[in-house]
């Protein structure tokens, strides 16, 4: 960039993981979350264009990816009205699910839903300067842990802060909230919206539905909850997100009463592990984390090879489930929630080979580290 910088910021966001409740959760069930100590950063700034004749850019550094774009206003105000009217399609029942498949396609869709979210004279202001972003993820893509809701909600904070709003107003953590779940829609069709919920908030926290919204309320953060509670990776699972909640979706159409009995199973799980934070302890909690596994398995999102793994651990004496959207089919499906017994998971066969992933559960949600804006 060779323009004059007018506006600068830092942030970064947690990944998350949830402890009991996915997929019931998109259907007004509870869950239990956290934030994980895994973070995205993101640094952004905004430049005066180098010459009068120039107009703004928006210039994208995503060495994760592999990635160094740049791209006019205009073409990602197009890119991000595509993907919005095939996912109102996809809404309307007139289109299967068909998020873009560009890598950097998120990142592109939640600039432009910054931008939209925006006053008018803001948004205006902001298309006149060239918008550099930088990103970099300490989260595995595709593992359940969070890392396209921290990029929503960290492009779009970065974004409008940039733009001149006040980040840490409740209405300022409203607006990033709805735009980051619109990123997310993009991306996944039916996502509930505890995911950038959870990192934008960040600690140990029961998700409710209240109508058309999420209540998020905070629990208690017990010490076995770090002592005990492991994070693996098993893989990159062979669907995307949006393709199994999909999946379950049509399932809850065909199945509606089966499916709806599949859910008070997860229900009753995420209760009694709510209790066992408050005051039952890491047996009630493993129990109830065996009890969420069975009932996602029979929602079909626990792959034979993946239940064979979780198998193994409950040989050990232990306990583990799925966290997050699973897999509909192969090898591996995200993250795994282990409670081991007090054995090292390279001990137990199954999951020896699996990588760890070394973050604290119940860290804080989006951080804002610099900022400083120019209002001319």
């Amino acid at each position: 960039m060779t323009g004059d910088v007018a506006s600068a910021v830092r942030l970064s966001v947690p990944g998350k993981v949830i402890l009991m409740g996915e997929h019931a959760a998109v259907y007004g069930r509870p869950a239990v979350v956290a934030a994980v100590g895994r973070r995205l950063a993101v640094e952004g700034d905004l430049e005066w264009p180098a010459g009068k004749a120039e107009s703004g850019r928006v210039q994208l550094d995503l060495p994760d990816l592999g990635l160094d774009e740049e791209h006019s206003w205009g073409a990602i105000d197009e890119f991000t009205g595509r993907a919005r009217r095939r996912w109102q399609a996809f809404r309307r029942g007139e289109a299967s699910f068909r998020p873009a498949d560009e890598l950097s396609a998120l990142v592109r869709i939640a600039v432009g839903e910054a931008v939209t979210s925006l006053p008018a004279p803001a948004a205006s202001r902001l298309r006149g300067r060239t918008l550099g972003l930088r990103l970099r993820s300490q989260l595995p893509v595709g593992a359940g842990l969070g890392s396209s809701a921290a990029a929503a909600v960290g492009v779009v904070a970065a974004v409008r802060a940039l733009a001149g709003s006040r980040v840490r107003s409740p209405d300022e953590l409203a607006a990033i909230e709805a735009a980051a779940l619109e990123v997310e829609r993009r991306q996944h069709g039916f996502p509930s919206g505890i995911d950038s919920g959870t990192v934008l908030r960040g600690g140990v926290l029961l998700v409710r539905r209240e109508g058309d919204r999420l209540r998020f309320d905070d629990l208690p953060r017990p010490e076995w909850l770090r002592g005990e509670v492991e994070i693996l990776d098993s893989g990159t699972p062979g669907q995307t997100t949006g393709a199994v909640v999909t999946a379950v979706r049509r399932r809850y159409d065909n199945e509606p009463e089966r499916t709806a009995a599949v859910f008070d199973r997860i229900e009753a799980a995420v209760e009694s592990f709510r209790a066992a934070l408050r005051d039952g302890g890491p047996r009630a909690a493993a129990a109830a984390i065996a009890d969420g596994h069975r009932a996602l398995v029979e929602l079909g999102v626990v792959p034979p090879a993946v239940a064979r793994r979780i198998a193994s651990v409950e040989a050990a004496g232990g306990a583990a489930k799925i966290s997050g959207a699973g897999a509909l089919e192969g090898e591996s499906a995200g993250a795994l929630i282990c409670m081991l017994a007090g054995r090292s998971a390279g001990t137990i066969d199954g999951i020896s080979g699996l990588e760890p992933v070394n973050a604290a559960i119940g860290a804080g949600g989006l951080r804002f580290e610099s900022r400083t804006v120019d209002r001319r």
